[in-house]
């Protein structure tokens, strides 16, 4: 009943959501979706509202990791931003760079590009950003490590639930139990509030952020920029993690030039200017 109710909610809130362009007078409200055409692909970004949240290990995330996920702290996101719906497929990914980074034949299937685009190092993914941002004239980047924990936990239309959108993970995500081995094409599972899918599973996705231990007192708009040559966040988990490692809390950290099969990205972008 619980699912049904849940479905139900989801595509209620789906068809409220409104599409309009990037240049739009429009103030944007929570959950508005915008569409960006890259070439012969186009993609969908969700509108994240300001807002605050508490980041890191909170009283749901069972299993957590004390050293990188403690102690749980307040953040406040002062600007609204949009993010990626699904994570960066290898279609979009071609259709910027033209090449193919996902080299392992049975991750690269030809006649499916709906798979995530993976094998990146977080140098890639900054070149990404930087070459869609020319190519379509909006302001791409990878998301924060705030940014990312507080779209996964749907923002302010948030329930306290260890996964994003869900409580099992099976329910939202592609990890280890269920992916057979590879990654899924992106937007299978079911959405969180915000109408975002694969924030947990699939593969795991870069951020702007240096891996720092958190403080224990109000952050607000934190982005850790320390050099380009120490460790970076990776969110999320991927096809091959466990429920422990899929957790909205958990963090991953590599270093910039790392490159894996379990590795992708999400979009981010600033709000446009009038």
């Amino acid at each position: 009943m619980k699912l049904k109710t849940f479905l139900f909610a989801s595509l209620a809130m789906a068809s409220s959501m409104s599409f309009f362009s990037c240049s739009s007078d429009k103030e944007p409200i929570e959950g508005d979706v915008i569409t960006v055409e890259a070439g012969d692909v186009s993609f969908d970004l969700v509108y994240v509202a300001p807002g605050s949240f508490r980041m890191g290990a909170t009283s749901e995330q069972d299993g957590f990791d004390s050293f990188s996920e403690l102690p749980a702290h307040e953040v406040q996101l002062t600007k609204g931003f949009y993010i990626g719906k699904l994570e960066v497929t290898q279609a979009l990914w071609q259709a910027v760079m033209g090449n193919n980074p996902s080299v392992i034949k049975q991750f690269s299937d030809k006649d499916n590009p709906e798979l995530p685009v993976m094998n990146i190092t977080w140098a890639d993914a900054k070149l990404f950003v930087k070459k869609l941002s020319e190519m379509t004239g909006k302001p791409f980047r990878l998301p924060t490590e705030a940014e990312w924990e507080y779209a996964a936990r749907g923002a302010s239309k948030t329930f306290v639930l260890q996964y994003s959108g869900s409580k099992y993970l099976d329910r939202v995500a592609c990890f280890r139990t269920n992916s057979n081995g590879t990654p899924h094409p992106v937007g299978q599972y079911m959405p969180n509030e915000l109408d975002m899918r694969d924030m947990n599973g699939n593969v795991s996705e870069w951020v702007e952020d240096n891996f720092e231990k958190y403080k224990d007192s109000l952050q607000v708009d934190p982005c850790v920029v320390l050099s380009d040559t120490l460790k970076h966040v990776a969110r999320g988990g991927s096809f091959y993690s466990t429920t422990t490692q899929c957790r909205t809390a958990s963090r991953e950290n590599y270093d910039p030039d790392f490159a894996s099969i379990t590795v992708g990205l999400r979009l981010a972008m600033d709000v446009p200017t009038k």
